[in-house]
């Protein structure tokens, strides 16, 4: 009964339209523009899930939230979600090195380490080129995370690659296909579909959501000096003194993205996930968008804005 309980309410879809927060998105998209003057319309996409507890969903908004981008290192979100159903249903076990490997993927953001968890939880491991049979079952494996995600509904994404320093080689490479078509691939919608059913608790028990949360958990910068680079970079820069973050961030030479949960202290909860392209030079995009996004928001009134408000100056 349990099991049917769970999968009843992942079913059911936790974002709901909200006309209001989506024209925020638009109104903060047209800002940004102006405010960035290299950025391209196409480089910056939007969305923003206003957590709503009593009713167990979350309003949402966005612009540009269906559109597809490589997401860097924010697909480890996706696969720390899939390795905690795993491990909640039996088929995974936690050992000290497993552990680890998720530590080092989410909090360190390492490479090698998503290597090791996607290998973990897909049974698939890298090597020589295979042939195309062997390939094609090698696939098949590796495309566990992507059939779990489209059984809760996700659509329009790709999540079946290891983050990368140098590769891919091998069965890697012939993993992407001939033409790189095969690349990971996430929306902002899905960033904040999938930090949603994290922060209501829609997919394992408390105690393997309180495992995922104690990794996701950053440091807010107008708090604490030695908050991380995920916070200090991203969204958490733009936080009021007093705010609680989860995020996962990823970056590259050509995109900057974060998916990032986080409960001010007046108790709002909001989930930003904010992608780019072809702008990573320019650090101060998303802390604008998000900071923008907070102060055209009702919890601006209610809120100590201490900490905040130097971004754009």
């Amino acid at each position: 009964m349990m099991a049917i309980a769970l999968a009843a309410a992942i079913a059911a879809d936790v974002l709901h339209l909200d006309a209001k927060i989506g024209a925020s998105c638009t109104a903060v998209h047209t800002a940004a523009l102006k405010q960035f003057p290299k950025l391209q319309a196409d480089q910056l996409g939007i969305a923003v899930g206003r957590i709503d507890r009593p009713k167990g969903a979350v309003q949402f908004g966005e612009f540009q939230g269906k559109q597809p981008f490589y997401p860097a290192s924010t697909v480890k979100l996706f696969y720390l979600a899939y390795g905690a159903t795993l491990l909640e249903n039996r088929k995974l076990k936690l050992t000290d090195e497993l552990q680890r490997g998720f530590r080092d993927m989410i909090v360190d953001s390492t490479n090698d380490a998503t290597g090791f968890i996607l290998d973990a939880v897909t049974g698939t491991t890298g090597g020589a080129e295979l042939s195309a049979g062997d390939l094609k079952k090698w696939l098949d494996k590796r495309n566990a995370v992507n059939r779990w995600l489209k059984g809760l509904g996700f659509q329009g994404i790709n999540a079946n690659q290891k983050t990368w320093n140098e590769g891919p080689y091998g069965r890697e490479r012939q993993g992407y296909g001939p033409n790189w078509e095969n690349r990971n691939s996430l929306t902002p919608e899905s960033g904040v579909r999938m930090m949603s059913l994290i922060a209501l608790q829609k997919l394992v028990k408390p105690e393997r959501n309180d495992w995922m949360l104690g990794l996701l958990n950053r440091k807010v910068p107008a708090d604490a000096k030695d908050a991380d680079f995920q916070s200090r970079a991203f969204v958490g820069a733009a936080l009021p003194s007093g705010s609680r973050l989860w995020s996962k961030a990823g970056y590259t030479d050509t995109v900057r993205m974060d998916i990032a949960w986080f409960r001010l202290p007046n108790g709002d909860e909001w989930i930003y996930s904010i992608f780019t392209k072809g702008q990573s030079n320019e650090p101060k995009l998303i802390p604008f968008v998000a900071e923008t996004l907070l102060k055209s928001s009702d919890s601006v009134a209610r809120t100590d804005w201490r900490g905040i408000g130097q971004l754009t100056r």
